[in-house]
């Protein structure tokens, strides 16, 4: 179970010359800060960030490398307001944004993201440079893209069921311009972030998958 700690226990004991005033609260002091530390779940949005989880380039959108004739495309990536930080979130039974304790990824998550889909998209074969900026190079594809959703769900009991990865945006190339929404469920199989982190890549890739996809059929 996981539970929102946001407090921590400070007792003062005023000892007296009795031996046995002494002891009983000590013991209830340590009672009550075993029980704080053992409410102490993975969320826990009050604790500096001291972990760094890295997301990888899709192994899905790897192809074959071309012979340098294919286009340029420029990768535009933004997030919505709430996911633009490099803290790892997950939405709470209450439509709550909550943070995962001591867990970040390297960047603020429009950066990370974009960062591994220009590389999963230029693994792929399909172009012969894929580049971040906010317009097409010359007469290059321009792909516009906004996170929407990148983060665990919680149950009421506040256990991380699932993770959901949604990405809408445009794909513009040769005249043509078609717009999109993407999107991947994971199931988490256990509370722990490195479970937590595994089903995003695996969301992550999925989504990845399918941006292809929809690339190739509308610049085909």
């Amino acid at each position: 179970m996981i539970l929102h700690n946001s407090f921590t226990a400070r007792p003062i004991i005023q000892w007296r010359s009795d031996p046995e005033m002494k002891t009983k609260p000590l013991l209830a002091v340590l009672m009550a800060t075993s029980m704080i530390t053992a409410c102490s779940g993975v969320m826990d949005s009050a604790q500096p960030a001291r972990q760094t989880y890295m997301l990888m380039p899709s192994a899905q959108a790897s192809g074959t490398a071309n012979d340098g004739q294919g286009p340029v495309l420029s990768v535009s990536l933004g997030a919505v307001p709430g996911l633009d930080t490099d803290r790892i979130q997950a939405l709470d039974s209450d439509a709550q944004l909550k943070r995962y304790a001591n867990a970040r990824w390297p960047d603020h998550l429009p950066e990370v993201l974009g960062s591994v889909v220009q590389r999963s998209l230029a693994a792929s074969g399909r172009f012969s440079a894929v580049e971040q900026s906010e317009r097409a190079s010359g007469d290059g594809w321009m792909l516009q893209l906004e996170v929407q959703k990148f983060y665990g769900l919680q149950s009421t009991s506040g256990s991380t069921n699932s993770i959901v990865v949604e990405v809408s945006g445009s794909i513009e190339c040769a005249g043509n311009k078609e717009t999109f929404t993407l999107s991947d469920s994971q199931p988490v199989s256990e509370d722990r972030l490195s479970i937590v982190v595994a089903a995003h890549q695996r969301g992550l890739d999925n989504v990845t998958r399918q941006m292809l996809e929809r690339i190739n059929g509308a610049c085909s």
